[in-house]
């Protein structure tokens, strides 16, 4: 590694939800999003009850966790703290196999979604703790242009100064 440069990443592959009640997320993360429960485990004085889930087509697991004393209030993304989850769909259509599966399981959600600055498409739901997710289709060629002025710029600088 030399100068600037960040270390890989490989992607996202789990996140950890604090939920109110784990046997309702547990069986909505199943229904809605096709998640498998392949874990329970309570880690002696955490004070949670975790659940870990597998998602059966990609590499990507929630923990959902319940508080022995669990808070009452529902979440709010205007809170310091998580704003939304989002996982990528591999193609713009996939969104459309979504809403059609959403419907089917009886899931609340708000149809596909052009995304603000050209980034893609999405569709946005909220989980029974009232966490904003979001399925979305990344628009590739707007942000590799945008990392491409990005590098563009960087070296004009440099070859200024």
């Amino acid at each position: 590694m030399t100068g600037d440069a960040v270390p890989a990443l490989n992607g996202g592959t789990h996140i950890n939800l604090t939920v109110r009640d784990l046997e309702r997320s547990t069986e909505w993360y199943c229904r809605a999003l096709g998640f498998t429960v392949v874990r329970d485990a309570r880690p002696v004085e955490s004070g949670f009850h975790f659940r870990t889930l597998l998602h059966s087509r990609a590499l990507t697991s929630i923990v959902l966790g319940q508080a022995d004393e669990p808070s009452t209030e529902p979440f709010d993304e205007h809170r310091v703290g998580l704003h939304h989850l989002a996982f990528h769909v591999p193609e713009r259509e996939t969104l459309l196999e979504w809403v059609a599966h959403l419907d089917r399981t009886g899931t609340p959600h708000g149809g596909v979604q052009e995304l603000f600055l050209e980034a893609g498409y999405g569709v946005w739901l909220r989980d029974p703790d009232n966490i904003w997710l979001e399925l979305y289709w990344l628009n590739a060629d707007y942000f590799m242009r945008r990392m491409r002025e990005h590098h563009r710029a960087k070296r004009a600088a440099r070859a200024s100064s």
